[in-house]
């Protein structure tokens, strides 16, 4: 009896290892794409975080973004939505949104130390998408709060 127990508990841990997580992780990385573009036309493509398996991975565990890409964080609520810097391996520029106009950025956010929680940066206003670029870019695009953005899905 004890036998069957830990047989059935070691295939149960095996294929919820390997089999589920690579479900999930598939499903994961199947994102659409889409473009922003800012109040002065420049266009920059994205990745759309439109689930939570998708939020909740987010640029984690990448060495980095394609040249000129970001991730739009699409939220079905409008609130106070925390980002952390976990698993991240390369800086960003934060920029949260309450529909198309930009209400808060963060500024070459860097990534989390290892051994160390990184802190959860929330926004002083809600919002329900969130734009993560390269660090630096939000200077080079010259974006400030107030400005609008525009999506095409």
């Amino acid at each position: 009896m004890r036998y069957f127990f830990f047989c059935t508990i070691f295939i149960s841990s095996w294929f919820v290892f390997f089999l589920g997580s690579n479900f999930a992780f598939a499903e994961v990385r199947d994102y659409a794409h889409a473009i922003v573009t800012t109040s002065t036309g420049k266009k920059i493509s994205v990745e759309v975080a439109d689930t939570v398996e998708k939020r909740s991975l987010g640029l984690g565990k990448r060495s980095g973004l394609e040249n000129g890409w970001g991730m739009l964080f699409v939220f079905e609520k409008r609130k106070q939505h925390g980002f952390w810097m976990k698993n991240m391996q390369f800086p960003l520029d934060i920029i949260w949104l309450e529909n198309h106009r930009i209400v808060h950025i963060l500024r070459n956010v860097q990534p989390e130390k290892s051994g160390v929680i990184p802190p959860v940066m929330t926004p002083p206003v809600a919002g329900n998408f969130v734009l993560e670029i390269d660090s630096g870019r939000a200077d080079e695009l010259k974006l400030q709060v107030g400005q609008r953005l525009k999506y095409q899905f």
